[in-house]
């Protein structure tokens, strides 16, 4: 009798042990189903959804990486450097030595690179974020690191002598976008688009050091040399400006890649209030400075001994991408000497509505990068007035041949004397009757040519100036 207690007892206990540890199992698995299904909703959110959520209580370490690392990338990127680093070293010389050219101000006679080496460090990519924004194309964007050790010396041609001037020390901190444009046949791709975002702003950082001398006895070339690089950077390599690069083995017309003309910008600029006086006697003589472009800035009339100006000038610019380009807007005050920057303020065109008028009331700043900001006293305000046009087809190609004529115009003008850049500003004054009407030799060809340009690009309608290119 006590054995067959016994093994009843027995197998009671076995079985209750066994639902016990089945009913345990399947209260697990709900669990883990239940995590998941929650998990996969949380991944479907992004942050404007969670800081609903979450309200005040949401934790700021929470991150939403949209770039994949790219370790073994970066691996196969230092063996090959050496080899990647001498043929870069070569398109980089034929490719920047011509706009170097182009930006140098009329005081340095040549602007060219009497060295040029990227070193032996390679950059460090760190993350990429792949794309299909449009058919038949591939976007990459890569985050780039670079602190190298490349050998760059510029031979600055100025009427005293030859000053060999040597960047130490450079860091470049952007986002590369690369688009494959597919094709059918090998290699599968016709063409590369190579570009720096312009969002984060590419930052490139620098020492310049006089070879042999030092630039302390040399007032206005470190600013000119950071000037030529900045407009270079943002005029020619920040998107949408690109680098058309064709894929050997598949014909392609390049021309279909590179950047044309969307819309006309309307600029009224009409007044300022407020703004800060930099004169030790009198007051400052304002004037403002407009562009979307660097190669394109055109300026208002200088109002003399006034804070609160009224302008009342009206432009017209270019634009080639609305969604990522913005109207910069900077105030001077005319000198004798060099002109100083009152502030500056800019409007993303992204905000403005086509064919919808809009008047804006900029704050001014001392600069545009926030961060960098010391002085926060108040630079006043800048009231202007915006109209954005979508160019059709026909206005489009008419309006690519009128840059042309102008950027030739602008050269004409640096020849001459009449700029020192051509991306220098011109004055209302500069496009009067010495430069519009008829008249002989360069100035009467450039006139002529501004005259041609006028229609689309930069042209002043109301105010005292004439035209501008």
């Amino acid at each position: 009798m006590g054995l067959i207690s016994g093994i009843l007892m027995g197998m009671i206990f076995g079985v209750s042990l066994m639902a016990g540890w089945l009913q345990m199992m399947k209260y697990r698995s709900g669990k883990r189903i239940g995590k998941a299904v929650d998990i996969k909703t949380l991944s479907t959110l992004n942050r404007d959804d969670l800081r609903k959520i979450c309200g005040d209580n949401y934790p700021e370490w929470i991150s939403f990486p949209v770039f994949e690392q790219a370790k073994w990338l970066n691996k196969q990127l230092s063996k090959l450097w050496p080899f990647v680093a001498e043929a870069a070293s070569a398109v980089l010389k034929e490719s920047v030595e011509p706009l170097l050219e182009d930006y140098r101000p009329t005081a340095v006679n040549s602007l060219k690179f009497a060295k040029l080496s990227l070193g032996t460090v390679a950059p460090k990519i760190e993350g990429i974020r792949v794309q299909s924004l449009k058919k038949g194309q591939v976007t990459m964007d890569i985050d780039l690191r670079w602190g190298g050790d490349p050998n760059i010396v510029l031979e600055v041609d100025t009427p005293v002598g030859n000053i060999p001037i040597q960047l130490k020390d450079l860091q470049v901190f952007t986002v590369v976008r690369v688009i494959f444009h597919l094709a059918e046949e090998m290699p599968c791709i016709s063409a590369l688009l190579v570009a720096l975002l312009s969002e984060p702003k590419p930052r490139i950082d620098y020492t310049l050091k006089a070879v042999g001398g030092s630039l302390t006895g040399l007032p206005g070339i470190s600013d000119m040399i950071d000037d030529t690089v900045e407009s270079i950077v943002t005029d020619t390599l920040q998107w949408p400006h690109r680098i058309v690069v064709p894929m050997g083995g598949t014909a392609v017309d390049a021309s279909e890649f590179e950047l044309k003309p969307e819309g006309r910008l309307t600029v009224t600029v009409v007044r300022a209030n407020d703004l800060k006086n930099l004169e030790m006697i009198g007051k400052s003589d304002p004037y403002v400075v407009v562009h979307i472009r660097p190669r394109f800035k055109v300026k208002t009339k200088t109002i003399d001994n006034n804070l609160s100006p009224v302008w009342n000038e009206t432009f017209e610019l270019i634009a080639e991408d609305r969604e990522t380009q913005g109207l910069t807007v900077e105030v001077f005050d005319k000198d004798i000497g060099q002109d100083q920057r009152l502030g500056i303020a800019k409007v993303r065109l992204s905000e403005l509505e086509p064919e919808k008028p809009k008047e804006v009331n900029l704050r001014l700043l001392v600069s545009l990068d926030t961060l960098k900001v010391k002085d926060k006293k108040d630079r006043g305000t800048c009231t202007i007035k915006l109209l954005y046009h979508l160019f059709s087809k026909e206005e489009q190609l008419a309006a690519l041949e009128e840059e042309k004529r102008i950027l030739e115009a602008r050269k004409e003008m640096k020849e001459a004397g009449v700029i020192e850049s051509t991306a220098d500003a011109v004055d209302a004054s500069a496009s009067g009757s010495s430069t519009t009407t008829g008249g002989s030799g360069i100035m009467g060809s450039v006139g002529r040519e501004l005259s041609k340009a006028g229609k689309f690009m930069g042209r002043t309608i109301t105010g005292h100036s004439k035209r501008i290119e």
